[in-house]
């Protein structure tokens, strides 16, 4: 598969298209991405307990059909240091090397791009969610984090994967470029992979609804990365920097 992707961010979904297509091409994904989303932040919010990957799957599995599903939860190794960029990576490697390939080579010129970035800092605050009240207390609670990276085949067919934990790190400006130990992540990273087409039959009638209920939201929710040709590999560089 060719590396040449666009990248925006759609709340905390980092969606991966084509270049050659254009994100006007893939309305429908975006569209109801961000519906699914907003559904499941709001049932989180009024029950922080809720699975928001649950929530967020049973609104898109209205328009998009899934053919494989997996799920799989590991533990950081002892001593190692680990990104969220490699679990993405490797859970989408198990299912197509090609696009474990293009994910890779796309999310490592993500990584590069500034965490003032208009786009990252939105993805960041939607990948952890911070209080005021939190920020200033000695000792930090753990906190959930939440990622999608979601690669675009086609415009009606896509592969995702999902990640969630809890740290007690706040996570940096740009969130790709974050590290972990083992005893930053207390507990499992829940990974969540699926590829699904969409559903003409099952999409087209709600079409023109999915588009009015998100319209005054998506203006502040959907931005686009600003990609730089060459990136170098900054989790690598980082990594080696910690060992010294």
């Amino acid at each position: 598969m060719s590396c040449d992707y666009s990248v925006s961010v759609v709340g905390r979904a980092i969606v991966i298209v084509p270049g050659s297509d254009g994100l006007a091409a893939h309305d429908d994904l975006v569209n109801s991405v961000l519906l699914a989303q907003l559904v499941a932040n709001k049932k989180v919010e009024k029950d922080p307990k809720a699975d928001w990957y649950n929530a967020y799957v049973e609104v898109l599995d209205d328009f998009w059909l899934r053919q494989t599903k997996a799920r799989e939860e590991r533990l950081i190794t002892e001593n190692s240091v680990e990104s969220a960029i490699e679990w993405v990576i490797a859970a989408m490697s198990k299912g197509d090397s090609g696009e474990g390939q293009a994910t890779a080579a796309t999310l490592a010129r993500v990584a590069s791009v500034s965490g003032a970035d208009p786009g990252m800092s939105l993805l960041r605050s939607h990948m952890q969610k911070v209080s005021v009240d939190e920020s200033t207390e000695v000792t930090a609670p753990t906190k959930a984090v939440r990622l999608l990276v979601i690669l675009a085949r086609a415009p009606t067919a896509i592969t995702s994967m999902y990640l969630e934990f809890k740290t007690s790190l706040e996570i940096n400006p740009n969130p790709l470029t974050q590290l972990y130990r083992a005893e930053d992540v207390p507990g499992v990273v829940s990974m969540r992979y699926a590829r699904a087409n969409l559903s003409e039959v099952l999409y087209g009638p709600a079409r023109e609804a999915v588009a009015f209920k998100i319209r005054e939201k998506r203006e502040g929710q959907v931005m686009m990365l600003r990609l730089t040709d060459d990136a170098p590999d900054l989790i690598e560089s980082q990594k080696a920097a910690q060992e010294v």
